[in-house]
């Protein structure tokens, strides 16, 4: 069971600037409370997939969600259930370090971290700022949605998720490798995008992370108002902030070579099917259950799974998908039968193997749409259908399922209608160039349709 320390200026409820669900703290919904379960780096052991599972079904609705942070969701939690759910999950090792430390669990690496050689390996970088995050009682005001990102170079990542501080490495094939770093945003990968501010050693990263955590807390202080970075940054400007940086740090952080820095993109859809490791000798086997939801029984039979194929350890990933870590390369061709056995998706040429949806209006008082529902549909409507890219279900503007523009976007207007939308760098909206406005499902598939291949705008 995880071990709490008291603190007494644990924030209240009402304090707290931020609608995220979490443990201690369960968001309302229109199908009951969510229960967010935070993983270290997204894994889960068989065990722990268990007693979330018998969680889900005792005092829940029976739904899981896997989000874009790969974390757990429990949703339609009763509120008489609360408290006993809670001792579940703590009983299971599944709770922060301290009693106010579930909030600020949020550092996120790739699923494939310290695998490879020819990336820096960050795991032991990110246990490190984890613990400190929850053990460090000044970074209790920090938003729940405040959140790091520590890339280490490596193919299987998401570098288009929207941080408050991230880092990056350069010069991966020197004895040395650095940081490039950013707030605000992302690791910079097509030519307009915002450059990094600076660079940092590996060697002194921890110690740069916990300076700027450092000047954002006290900065906080006087602008209690604010919860983010981007907020401090459009306080005081990028030059301001940097200044304040390098005399706290007591060294120089700024790179003028750094303006025209990229980092490499990921591979597409690298994190389905089969995937070898560094070794050799092991794999990483990835597949995605219909919409990032899974059920207590899938669940159940999950565990088993990681019991038979890969030591029982399951792993969440920010694509919402799963992946079974350290499967013997003989045994890799099984276990990703199995998991197709069960329902999920490791084909990218699927819909279902890339599809991104929020609950909707079944879970959601904002959706405008029963998004689950209305993607299982379009789904069956383009099975078959060749070279259909992303899509992403959004029940309303907010974008919950997604902060970044996928290639296709389909916004709710009213119950089984959509908006969609086509991602363009150049916008004019941040989900893209509109394609079609107020269309039902089956018009949706047939533009869709219509609109891919290799001669179509979607991969223009």
């Amino acid at each position: 069971m995880s071990q709490l320390t008291t603190n007494t200026q644990q924030p209240t409820v009402e304090e707290r600037r931020s609608a995220c669900p979490g443990l201690f703290r369960m968001a309302k919904a229109r199908d009951g409370a969510i229960c967010r379960v935070k993983l270290a780096f997204g894994d889960l052991s068989s065990d722990q997939a268990r007693r979330v599972a018998d969680a889900a079904q005792r005092f829940g609705n029976g739904t899981i969600e896997i989000t874009n942070r790969a974390n757990l969701q429990i949703r339609g939690v009763r509120p008489d259930t609360e408290n006993p759910l809670i001792a579940l999950l703590l009983d299971a090792g599944l709770g922060p370090l301290t009693d106010w430390g579930d909030d600020v669990r949020n550092v996120m690496i790739s699923p494939i971290a310290g695998a490879y050689s020819d990336s820096v390996d960050v795991r032991t970088l990110g246990s490190q700022l984890l613990e400190a995050l929850q053990t460090n009682s000044s970074y209790q005001t920090l938003s729940p949605k405040f959140s790091i990102l520590i890339d280490g170079g490596e193919s299987v990542a998401i570098v288009d998720h929207p941080h408050d501080l991230w880092l990056s490495p350069i010069d991966l094939e020197s004895n040395a490798p650095r940081f490039a770093f950013g707030v605000a945003g992302v690791p910079p990968t097509r030519a307009d995008d915002q450059p990094a501010l600076g660079t940092v050693t590996t060697g002194r990263a921890f110690d740069f992370i916990t300076t700027i955590l450092g000047l954002f807390v006290e900065w906080n202080l006087t602008h209690p108002e604010a919860a983010r970075l981007r907020h401090m940054i459009a306080d005081m400007g990028a030059e301001r902030f940097v200044d304040q940086l390098e005399l706290r740090l007591g060294f120089r952080v700024r790179r003028d070579e750094l303006a025209d820095w990229r980092r490499a993109p990921p591979r597409l859809n690298s994190h389905l099917g089969i995937l070898p490791d560094g070794n050799g000798s092991n794999c990483f086997v990835g597949a995605m259950a219909p919409l990032g939801r899974l059920d207590p029984g899938l669940l159940q039979l999950l565990a088993e799974l990681a019991d038979k194929h890969s030591h029982r350890k399951l792993r969440m990933t920010p694509w919402q998908s799963i992946l079974l870590p350290d499967v013997s390369i003989d045994n890799a061709a099984n276990a990703l039968a199995d998991l197709e056995a069960l329902g999920l998706s490791a084909n990218p040429q699927k819909v279902l193997a890339t599809m991104l949806s929020c609950s909707g209006s079944a879970g959601c008082g904002s959706a405008l749409a029963a998004t689950q529902a209305d993607g299982l549909k379009l789904a069956a409507l383009l099975d078959g259908k060749t070279g259909i890219p992303q899509i992403h279900m959004s029940g309303c503007v907010k974008s919950c399922a997604s902060p970044s523009a996928k290639p296709v976007t389909l916004i709710a207007s009213a119950p089984g209608r959509y908006d969609i939308f086509l991602r363009a760098t150049n916008g004019p909206s941040r989900f893209g160039k509109l394609l079609a406005a107020n269309v039902t499902i089956e018009k949706a598939a047939e533009l869709i349709g219509e609109n891919s291949g290799s001669g179509g705008p979607l991969h223009a």
